[in-house]
């Protein structure tokens, strides 16, 4: 099997080939940019191993997060690797990739260890995740304490400080490296390491692992937990007046397109357009509710279903400079409101196990949790909480 794995998530960037299993990489240099690096690049070392894009069985590449531009670059090139030789992909998450890496290398301690992949995200803050090992030396063997992220690195410390785990915290990759004496000095038990090897060659061992996993190029979506700083200048607030938020319908295509970009923003496996529109369409369960600020422009959304009398709540998102306004909670209470207003006399969702901030607004809701999920989420890996509430009823004296 011949499988090549692109990485341009970092300024570097990063190739991997690997041929019968036997692994080839090569980083790049910061002289040029990723859109002047590809495909010349890969051409050229492919050919270095005589081989072309017809002798590759399957392209794999880092999916994100990283540099907003270079991350699209690389998507786009193996989207159209794949594309022009009918190929699949495996996207390989870049924090994945960084704990996956580190794991391989390294045997467990004999204690718990937490698992902190850090990359550096170039604006004076880090993406990073955290995994806990007992026993094995996979990522497949690890538990998700924290989901991937994005922080300044003293807001990072004291996430992961909250985690309260009791035992090591090894921090890997580029992020731990440069700010490995804020994550040390208020960290017990922590010490920074190198990967070792490029993230393209960490992601080739974790991509043989999830060849299974290996999709449409037309599936492939990067990973952003940050937006663009100009996305973020357009959508950020100028005022508390401006924080007042209308919640309604959707009101036509205009709003779906909206909502999809908010997902992919949000959430690493988004449903897409077509999906949204295809429910609204054609089912009698499916609601889309919208919330606008004072421009009108969509900074919210909640979609759910109505089946018989049970509210199930797919999914909610929120721009990120409109987050912890309240604006999440407006949602709810309209859609809940709406519902019980409709027959609605319980309520479920799913939530990720780590997503703590999501389980207290669902819990002020009076949503419970009464069951889990094993490895529901993926990108990454992680199980689902199932919340419910039996007694659905609409607020009043300002409840909620």
């Amino acid at each position: 099997m011949v499988l090549l794995v692109l990485e341009t998530v970092t300024p570097r960037g990063s190739i991997a080939l690997v041929v019968d299993g036997a692994c080839l990489a090569i980083e790049g240099d910061t002289d040029r940019t990723h859109a002047e690096r590809l495909p010349g690049d890969v051409m050229d070392w492919l050919a270095r191993h005589g081989l072309g894009l017809g002798d590759v069985d399957c392209y794999s590449v880092v999916s994100g997060p990283g540099s907003f531009t270079g991350t699209r670059v690389g998507v786009a090139a193996v989207q159209g690797f794949a594309l022009a030789t009918g190929k699949s992909v495996i996207p390989i998450p870049t924090l994945d990739a960084v704990a996956s890496g580190w794991l391989d290398r390294t045997q467990p301690g004999g204690a718990p260890e937490l698992i902190v992949p850090c990359v550096d995200g170039q604006r004076g803050d880090v993406y990073f995740a955290a995994f806990e090992r007992t026993t094995g030396t996979r990522l497949e063997d690890c538990r998700v304490v924290c989901e991937a992220q994005a922080a300044r690195p003293d807001e990072a410390r004291a996430r992961l400080s909250a985690l309260g785990f009791a035992g090591a915290t090894v921090l890997v990759g580029d992020g731990a490296a440069r700010y490995a004496d804020v994550f040390t000095s208020g960290l017990p038990d922590t010490r920074a390491e190198a990967l070792g090897v490029s993230i393209a060659e960490a992601a080739s061992r974790l991509a043989l692992r999830r060849v299974a996993a290996a999709a449409s190029p037309h599936a492939l979506r990067p990973v952003y937990l940050r937006r663009p700083d100009a996305e973020l200048a357009r959508t950020r607030p100028p005022s508390a007046a401006a924080l007042a938020v209308t919640i309604e319908l959707a009101a036509g295509p205009d709003d779906v397109s909206a909502v999809e970009a908010l997902q992919r923003r949000s959430f690493t496996n988004a449903w897409g357009a077509e999906s949204i529109r295809w429910e609204l369409e054609h089912t009698d369960v499916a609601r889309l509710y919208v919330a606008r600020g004072a421009g009108g422009a969509l900074v919210g959304y909640c979609a759910c279903w109505m089946i018989f009398d049970e509210l199930h709540l797919n999914s909610l998102a929120v721009e990120d400079a409109w987050r912890r306004r309240g604006v999440a909670r407006q949602l709810l209470r309209r859609v809940i409101g709406d519902s019980v207003a409709v027959g609605a006399r319980s309520g479920t969702l799913e939530v990720r196990q780590s997503n703590t901030a999501a389980r207290g607004l669902y819990e002020r809701f009076g949503f419970k949790v009464e069951g889990v999920r094993r490895d529901y989420y993926q990108e990454p890996r992680e199980d689902a909480l199932v919340l419910w509430n039996r007694q659905l009823f609409t607020p009043a004296g300002g409840l909620w």
